[in-house]
C-alpha cells in the first residue's frame, strides 16, 4: 500500500505532542436529569462557565452535532434593550455605557422573559442558553449581583422545564486564563478561535493584566453562583472538572455525556473515508484509528460503472457507520478508466509523510496504537467529508471518486451542503 514505516522502530521520545492522548475529564452527572428529560420533549440547557472554560467550544459542539439552537444573553441584550432606551443610542458602546450608569435597567424577568420569546417562535426542540455572558456591562447589572434568582427561574420553568445545566469547573483557572488571554492578544490563532469569550473580554488590551483577568473571574462566579445553586438543589446539573491538560478533551467528553443521556446526534458524518487500491493492511492499526474495512468489490458488480460502484459504497457507509467509525475502502476493481469523464476538483492537498494522526482525531485515546508509520496521501476536503487516498493512487481517479461520492451525499441529504 506504500505504507512504509519511514524508521525501523518508533521510539517513545519520537512522539510528539499530537499523539499523547489528552486527560481525561470527569464529569458528574445529577441524577434528577434522566428523570427531567423523559418528561419533556423539550430540551432546555442553561450553561455557566468562566473565561477559562472554553464553554464555547461546547455550545459549538452541541449547536453542530446536536441540533441545538443556541440562546446568549449577550445577543439578547444588544439586540432589544435599545428599545427600552430614551434617547441613547444604539451602538454597542452606547448600550454599554447606559447599563453602567444605570444598574436597575437590565433585570433577570426581562431577561427570561426574552429567552421565553426565542424558544416560542422558533421551529427546534432543543436550545442551548448562555445566562451569564463575560461581558463586564452585562455583569454589572444590579440584578445579576443579586443572591438569588429562584423566582424568575420557577416562573420560566412553568412554561419552560429546564433539563439540566452544565457547569465547566476550572482547575487553576487564572493560570488558564492567563495563558488563554495571551492567546487572544494574537498569540495563538486555535485558542482566539475556540474561546470567544475570553477573546471578547481581552479585545484591545496590548499585555494581560492579572489583576483585572481575577476581578473578571470573581465576577462572572458571583453572577453565576446564584442560578446554579437553584439546578444543584434540583440535582439538574452536569459538572465537568476541565484543566489545561484536558481542553482537547472537552468536545468528545461533551459529545459522549449528551450520548449516554440518550442524545441523538444531529449529523452522521463526522467520519473519515480512507480509499486504497492494495488489499493488505498490516502497517496500519485499524483498531486505534477506529477505520473498518470496506471492501468495494463486494459491493457491487464488477461490470457497474464508477458512478454505481461509488453509490453502492455510499449506502453501505451510510448504513453501517456510528457517530465516531472512520473507513478504509478498498478498491482493487474499480474502472480508472472512468475517471476522465468527470471534471477536476480543485482541493486537493498531496502529503509525501504524514502521520494518520492529523487527519484522525476521534482515534482511540485509552491506549497506543501497536504500530505508527508515516504514509504518503492524497487528500480531498468538502465542507462536509474528508477524504484520504493512500498512495499508490491515481490522482485523477480520486477526484472522480470524491465528487461521485459528494454527489450521492448530496442526492440523499439534499437539505444540507455537501
Amino acid at each position: 500500500m506504500g505504507c512504509h514505516p519511514s524508521k525501523a522502530d518508533f521510539h517513545q521520545d519520537a512522539h510528539s505532542e499530537l499523539f499523547r492522548p489528552p486527560a481525561p475529564i470527569p464529569v458528574d452527572i445529577g441524577s434528577a436529569i434522566r428523570n427531567q428529560l423523559q418528561k419533556n420533549t423539550n430540551s432546555i440547557v442553561f450553561i455557566f462557565g468562566g473565561p477559562a472554560s472554553q464553554k464555547g467550544s461546547i455550545i459549538e459542539e452541541l449547536t453542530s452535532s446536536f441540533n441545538f439552537t443556541s440562546i446568549s444573553v449577550e445577543d439578547i441584550v444588544f439586540q432589544y434593550l435599545p428599545s427600552r432606551l430614551s434617547g441613547t443610542g444604539t451602538q454597542i458602546k452606547d448600550i454599554q455605557e447606559a447599563l453602567r450608569n444605570d444598574e436597575g435597567m437590565l433585570s433577570i424577568d426581562w431577561v427570561l422573559e426574552m429567552i421565553s420569546s426565542r424558544i416560542k417562535v422558533a421551529m427546534n426542540q432543543r436550545f442551548v442558553v448562555d445566562i451569564v455572558p463575560a461581558v463586564s456591562s452585562i455583569l454589572k447589572a444590579e440584578e445579576y449581583r443579586a443572591r438569588s434568582h429562584d423566582r424568575q427561574l420557577n416562573q420560566f420553568e412553568m412554561k419552560h422545564p429546564i433539563a439540566f445545566a452544565i457547569d465547566v469547573n476550572v482547575k487553576d483557572e487564572q493560570n488558564l486564563t492567563r495563558l488563554n488571554g495571551e492567546a487572544a492578544n494574537g498569540k495563538d490563532d486555535d485558542s482566539k478561535r475556540i474561546n470567544p469569550e475570553l477573546n471578547q473580554m481581552m479585545r484591545g488590551a496590548d499585555d494581560i493584566d492579572r489583576g483585572k483577568l481575577e476581578k473578571r473571574i470573581a465576577e462572572y462566579h458571583t453572577c453565576a453562583e446564584p442560578f446554579l445553586q437553584y439546578f444543584r438543589r434540583s440535582n439538574r446539573v452536569i459538572s465537568m472538572s476541565l484543566t489545561a491538560e484536558a481542553v482537547p478533551n472537552l468536545v468528545n467528553t461533551t459529545r459522549e455525556t449528551l450520548l449516554k443521556l440518550g442524545f441523538t446526534m444531529a449529523r452522521k458524518d463526522d467520519h473519515i473515508i480512507c480509499f486504497t487500491t492494495e488489499t493488505t493492511h498490516e502497517d496500519i492499526d485499524l483498531t486505534y484509528y477506529k477505520l473498518k474495512i470496506v471492501n468495494a468489490g463486494e459491493l457491487s458488480r464488477a461490470s457497474d460503472n464508477l458512478n454505481a460502484q461509488i453509490s453502492a459504497v455510499y449506502r453501505y457507509i451510510a448504513s453501517h457507520n456510528r457517530h465516531d467509525d472512520n473507513f478504509l475502502v478498498v478498491v482493487p476493481s474499480f474502472k480508472v478508466q472512468d475517471a476522465g469523464k468527470f471534471k477536476r476538483i480543485n482541493f486537493m492537498e498531496k502529503k509525501k509523510e504524514v502521520y494518520l494522526d492529523e487527519f484522525i482525531k476521534n482515534k482511540q485515546h485509552d491506549k497506543p496504537p501497536k504500530i505508527r508509520t508515516r504514509i504518503a496521501v492524497n487528500c480531498i476536503s468538502s465542507s462536509r467529508q474528508l477524504f484520504l487516498f493512500f498512495e499508490p493512487f491515481p490522482t485523477s481517479f480520486a477526484q472522480s471518486i470524491s465528487l461521485l461520492y459528494l454527489k450521492q451525499k448530496e442526492q440523499s441529504q439534499p437539505h444540507r451542503d455537501s
